[in-house]
């Protein structure tokens, strides 16, 4: 198994481990909240693909669930300083060239954003705007292959619904841009078991999630 790859259960015991050691250390509900909201979320990723130039060949991601958490600081009254991680196994598919159309490229996907959220009025729906820069972390899923972290952006849109006074539901789609430098190289294994590798030639990698969540305010 490669080193750098972060394993679901290992992402997964993070984030608990993280909601645990807040709720550890801030005071008991009764008390004032202090602002602080986390966001466990579940989602689902759509889009995705690598263009390989040289040998015509598009890989383009199947839809698949993603989980992670935003954790979020309070600034002022309707705008909030956010840290999001985002966590998805994805397949993708070869269409074009020498690969036909099997299944030959699989990685694990984490997005680490700092930014955060804008909200654009109070009541039982809050809709808000929201965004962030950051990192996404190419992790191919096989040994003896090297993971790749590019700069990315995102954007998104959604709504909170306060269910009580320290609890809400956050829903949201949010959009992810990766940057792609010139002569990138995504590492892969095809169908065959024979190793290969995509160059992506300053290509835009772009993602979208559609999330819901659960807002505990602390």
């Amino acid at each position: 198994m490669n080193s750098s790859r972060l394993p679901v259960k290992t992402a997964f015991r993070l984030i608990i481990s993280a909601i645990a050691l807040i709720f550890l250390f801030t005071p008991p509900f009764a008390a004032a909240s202090s602002g602080w909201e986390i966001a466990p979320f579940a989602a689902l990723h759509l889009g995705g693909s690598f263009e390989d130039n040289t040998a015509g060949v598009r890989f383009d991601a199947g839809a698949g669930p993603a989980f992670g958490l935003i954790i979020a600081i309070p600034d002022k009254v309707d705008t909030r300083y956010e840290l999001l991680y985002a966590f998805q196994r994805t397949d993708f598919s070869a269409k074009g060239g020498l690969f036909g159309g099997g299944k030959t490229l699989d990685l694990d996907i984490h997005y680490l954003h700092i930014g955060g959220s804008y909200k654009l009025m109070e009541g039982k729906l809050q809709p808000f705007v929201s965004g962030g820069l950051g990192i996404t972390h190419f992790a191919p899923n096989g040994s003896g292959q090297n993971s790749k972290t590019h700069f990315s952006a995102s954007l998104g849109v959604g709504a909170i619904a306060p269910l009580s006074r320290f609890v809400s539901l956050r829903v949201e789609g949010r959009g992810f841009l990766t940057i792609l430098p010139e002569n990138t190289t995504v590492f892969c294994v095809s169908d065959g078991g024979v190793a290969c590798s995509v160059k992506a030639q300053g290509d835009l990698f772009g993602q979208f999630l559609l999330m819901v969540g659960i807002v505990f305010s602390l």
